[in-house]
């Protein structure tokens, strides 16, 4: 019986595991760099983020991952950045580095930001699966599989802001994807175009209410993402006290339904955040439920008080 169960554990953790090809956040309705690289220096703003996320805690094996992120802006129109994340999932360990890079621009009353970002990642098992007597370790796909699997992929993001008050937001995640192992697997050796049928898209507006000294966020995210079920986000975010006090909620109706329940603060140039993710499904009874945290640093870019080429006139009018 005990065998079993173990058997069905790892075979449940390796499938959630091959599936999970991108990182999953609560926190993307507060940090959109996460998810969207249009997204990268759109304020003109400096980010540093470290994101950690416990993932159906209480279960064993459960998914932990860990993201460090930084975009800037490059002069007035560019932004650049990267991050590093690294997910263990029971005896899977995945690794990605990626590469951000956005261009941004204004269009009369509207703020664009179009972004991509280059992406290396790799997927395997660590080499304690080959001392459990329930494998077989002349299975060539799990000799393949403790190696890893390791692909480059590509994602294109844009991020609108109207009159800064409604902003619309479009992600096509591995839009272009090619495999870099021989894994035997059904899957394509590289997949270009079809990676159009994915996309993650947030509709949303910022209402102002300035004798109450707060602001209310509501959204809609819509996500279809290779592998995973479709899914529907219902947001509403308050923001209090000059964003002193920020809090959140996020209804999510499908399998079910879900909800997250966030609270943090912006404090000068230091941003804290926390989530707690609950399900209404029959699985919460093994899970306490999921908890993300998020710690960020962010300042402005300060521009020269006088340009260049105004001051080399007035120093050869000198």
């Amino acid at each position: 019986m005990k065998k079993a169960f173990y058997s069905l554990l790892f075979g449940l953790l390796v499938t959630a595991a091959s599936a999970q090809e991108h990182a999953i956040y609560s926190q993307y309705q507060v940090f959109q760099n996460l998810i969207n690289p249009g997204v990268a220096a759109f304020g003109n703003e400096y980010l540093f983020l470290a994101n950690a996320r416990h993932s159906w805690a209480g279960f064993p094996g459960a998914p932990r991952s860990y993201t460090f992120l930084y975009t800037g802006p490059v002069g007035d129109k560019l932004g650049l950045g990267g991050s590093v994340f690294t997910e263990h999932i029971g005896n899977q360990i995945v690794s990605r580095i990626q590469g951000i890079y956005s261009f941004r621009f204004k269009v009369d009353r509207a703020q664009v930001g179009l972004g991509l970002t280059t992406e290396f990642l790799r997927r395997r098992l660590n080499n304690e699966v080959l001392t459990n007597p329930l494998v077989d370790v002349r299975d060539d796909v799990l000799a393949g599989a403790v190696d890893g699997q390791r692909l480059f992929t590509s994602s294109f993001g844009a991020h609108v802001l109207y009159d800064d008050a409604f902003f619309a937001s479009l992600v096509l995640p591995s839009a272009i994807r090619a495999r870099l192992d021989e894994i035997p697997t059904d899957e394509p050796q590289n997949e270009t175009g079809a990676g159009l049928r994915y996309f993650i898209l947030q509709i949303g507006g910022v209402l102002n209410l300035y004798e109450q000294n707060f602001k209310l966020l509501p959204s809609i995210a819509v996500r279809s993402i290779r592998d995973v079920p479709f899914q529907v986000d219902l947001n509403l975010q308050g923001r209090f006290m000059d964003d002193k006090l920020i809090a959140g909620l996020t209804y999510r109706p499908n399998s079910r339904g879900s909800m997250a329940f966030l609270i943090g603060t912006q404090y000068n140039r230091f941003n804290l955040f926390y989530t707690y993710d609950i399900s209404f499904g029959p699985f919460q009874q093994y899970s306490t439920g999921s908890h993300e945290f998020s710690f960020a640093y962010t300042f402005k870019r300060k521009k020269p008080p006088v340009p260049i080429q105004n001051m080399n006139i007035y120093q050869q009018a000198q």
